[in-house]
């Protein structure tokens, strides 16, 4: 998959291609994994070359995965609102590799035309794809719709609303809102004892030596993202079990 993309994207010869035929070691040659001996070996800085890799990766688009527990919860041109299952990751592990709900969400947008350029979403026709005139022997290619972003995470275990762009323009926009925190968002729990506290303030940091994202409460010491979450009870169960909701 890697070889195929380099061949697609850069020159056969030039020096962006050489690079990666040495980092990937394609043609069954042992790949150069240090960045500082491939930088050694193509006279390169260590800058350059971690950013001709780090570019040819992010054009490699996602692999599209048909998946029956997609389940679209709102949908229009600019975004796309899924309900995310617990133990799927958003994003995978590797770009030519399947399984996340970033991949599941690619064969769902191919399958249908990209949208009109008046901005109207799918509706009518029953997704029939039109054709058009154009180019050699009247065909047209059309132009590959941009990659959906997911605009915010979840952690691997946490299930809920997941809010993909369509489009950079709405990436911006739905990120910018997330980040200044003008988006409320809500979880559910359930707890074997009553939370202690109704508004609980810390640093989360990321679980060692797990393939997706994880995240835990930062231990003595520890550096971590901020984070701020109000609890609040809202069932209670005879058997003493808590059902707790919280928004961070």
């Amino acid at each position: 998959v890697v070889q195929r993309h380099c061949s697609r994207l850069h020159r056969p010869g030039s020096a962006a291609a050489r690079a990666l035929e040495l980092r990937f070691g394609f043609g069954g040659k042992p790949a150069v994994t240090s960045q500082q001996r491939l930088a050694a070996e193509m006279g390169w800085t260590n800058r350059r070359t971690r950013d001709t890799i780090a570019k040819f990766l992010h054009a490699i688009p996602p692999v599209s995965e048909p998946s029956d527990r997609l389940q679209v919860l709102y949908e229009d041109a600019s975004m796309l609102v899924v309900n995310k299952p617990a133990g799927v990751g958003v994003t995978p592990e590797h770009r030519w590799r399947g399984g996340s709900v970033l991949n599941w969400v690619m064969w769902h947008l191919s399958r249908d035309a990209a949208p009109p350029q008046d901005g109207r979403g799918r509706g009518g026709g029953g997704g029939q794809r039109r054709r058009g005139r154009g180019g050699r022997g009247g065909r047209r290619t059309p132009a590959p719709a941009p990659e959906p972003r997911p605009c915010h995470r979840l952690d691997l275990n946490t299930s809920g609303a997941l809010v993909f762009a369509k489009t950079p323009e709405a990436a911006s926009a739905l990120m910018s809102q997330f980040e200044s925190r003008r988006v409320r968002k809500a979880y559910a729990a359930l707890c074997t004892a009553p939370p202690g506290e109704s508004l609980v303030e810390g640093e989360i940091c990321r679980v060692d030596g797990v393939q997706h994202c994880e995240r835990r409460v930062c231990g003595p010491g520890e550096s971590g993202q901020a984070a701020r979450t109000s609890l609040v009870v809202v069932a209670d169960s005879a058997a003493g079990g808590e059902a707790g909701s919280g928004g961070g």
